[in-house]
């Protein structure tokens, strides 16, 4: 099982190619843990991309500048090594793409799409049925071109008292059944598919929904700060000319509590989606990635930046960017739980930092508080669970089989079984009846691939995008809002 109450969670399978490579656990071929973390600031581990790279990839840079430069997680551009590119996703906060692939509802743009439809998916199988009806009319009408007859017209129906014709009727009569089965059981299996995509995606959702309750209810009970000198304030910008009364950001002890709570969640959600296979994560899928991987020392066949931030290396890398402390990196690798567990240790620390802020009062609020607080965290851990239980039992194998035999044979004999009624014109018709049921299938197959780590890249849902959103939510929405509290007017305004 891939879930994470197993701790062989994070052993991973292989990829499909070294430019196929998919968020997951470490690879004993690739001896990530022996690397040194001198590599990070070497400027030459890459090829350099002049056009793309980032200012602090010139020379060197101090750990807390290392992520200043691109901060777009779709497109890195990166130089100086993959770990800075690594650390720049986990922090990024600047989603530059959506979630998933849009579209354009114009019937034109539609008709034009290539990339991520079934017609690039479904077009061999296209092309070999109407090449088996093609080679079917040629034999029906004599089997070479000495002998080739019209005994019927070109693109009218083939004589019924034709000998083939009548061997034909049988598989005629079986293909109509199977037809009409395959039609409801395939139209059955991708609403199946696609529910499954939606709750996954619904799950996602739900992680990033909990981390902002959670944040938003720490704002909320931090304990506020009050000054009447507005060079002690940390304004918004828009009071940083009035200097309006009221309670200006947080007490030195809170605000020290809500940046350790919220950059401990931050890091817990980026983490978590290290350790789960994926292959749209902003880097992998980049054209830079692409051009620049074969030329990497570091050991990127088969494995990326799951496996590279999960690492003793890649925590090593999140201490040098501010990400985690010293301290945070020792205990993580202490705790004798695989590397796919960090997730979980960090929602744990988060609580009991929480504990304690309530019991010394820096987080105020009554039990109400505690509970709605603690139920966020509750709720995000089964968020959690339910990814990897969703990808653990997303179809049974036999499900799956079934249907695929069915499409199969169904799109196989239908050039034996439109012949007869047709002639000719079922060399186009089993073209699209090959598009529409292998389309169909494909489809729900890339519903059940959520994240891409088959073949279905172009459709998944793309993991660097919902961690940028989260790192926007909690590091920047919730403690901006809190920034300013207006005193409480004398008066009623008029």
């Amino acid at each position: 099982s891939s879930s994470p109450r197993n701790a062989a969670a994070f052993a991973f399978r292989p990829s499909r190619s070294s430019r196929r490579l998919r968020l997951g656990g470490l690879s004993p071929r690739n001896k990530i843990l022996d690397l040194h973390v001198d590599l990070l600031h070497r400027s030459t581990e890459c090829h350099a991309i002049s056009s793309s790279a980032s200012p602090a990839s010139s020379g060197p840079a101090s750990s807390r500048n290392v992520l200043e430069g691109i901060g777009k997680p779709s497109n890195p551009g990166w130089s100086t090594g993959r770990l800075n590119r690594l650390t720049e996703w986990a922090e990024d906060d600047t989603p530059n793409r959506p979630i998933i692939c849009e579209y354009d509802p114009r019937g034109r743009w539609l008709w034009r799409k290539w990339n991520g439809t079934v017609l690039k998916a479904t077009w061999k199988s296209v092309v070999a049925v109407m090449l088996a009806g093609l080679l079917l009319d040629f034999y029906a009408r004599g089997g070479s071109l000495a002998n080739y007859k019209l005994s019927w017209s070109l693109l009218s129906a083939p004589t019924a008292t034709d000998p083939l014709i009548m061997r034909l009727s049988g598989v005629k009569k079986l293909w109509e059944y199977q037809l009409t089965l395959a039609t409801f059981i395939l139209t059955f299996f991708l609403s199946q598919a696609f529910g499954y995509w939606q709750k996954v995606y619904d799950t996602t959702r739900k992680i990033q929904g909990r981390i902002n309750d959670f944040c938003m209810l720490l704002m909320m009970g931090a304990e506020r700060g009050v000054d009447t000198e507005e060079s002690k304030a940390t304004t918004a910008r828009s009071n940083a000319s009035t200097g309006p009364r009221g309670s200006r950001g947080f007490s030195g002890r809170a605000q020290e509590l809500v940046t350790l709570c919220t950059r401990l969640v931050r890091m817990s959600h980026t983490l978590f989606w290290a350790q789960t296979p994926t292959a749209s994560n902003g880097l992998t899928d980049s054209e830079e990635y692409i051009k620049d991987s074969a030329n990497c020392p570091l050991p990127a066949d088969d494995e990326h930046i799951g496996p590279l931030l999960l690492s003793p290396y890649g925590l090593r890398a999140l201490v040098n960017t501010g990400q985690l402390t010293k301290e945070e990196r020792e205990g993580l690798m202490g705790t004798g739980l695989p590397p796919s567990q960090h997730p979980y240790v960090l929602l744990v620390w988060l609580g009991i930092h929480c504990m304690d802020g309530l019991k010394s009062g820096t987080l105020r609020g009554g039990p109400g508080y505690e509970e709605n607080l603690f139920r966020q965290l509750a709720t995000l851990r089964a968020c959690y669970f339910d990814i990897d239980d969703f990808r653990a039992g997303r179809m049974p194998v036999a499900y799956v089989q079934l249907v695929q035999v069915m499409v199969d044979s169904l799109v196989i004999l239908s050039p034996l079984a439109l012949y007869p009624e047709v002639g000719i014109l079922s060399i186009p018709l089993c073209g699209l009846l090959a598009l529409f049921f292998r389309g169909l299938l494909t489809l729900s197959k890339s519903f059940l691939d959520v994240f891409g780590i088959e073949k279905y890249e172009e459709q998944c849902i793309r993991v660097d995008v919902l961690i940028s959103e989260i790192n926007f939510g909690a590091g920047k929405r919730w403690m901006n809002s809190a920034a300013f509290l207006p005193a409480i007017p004398s008066s009623p305004p008029e």
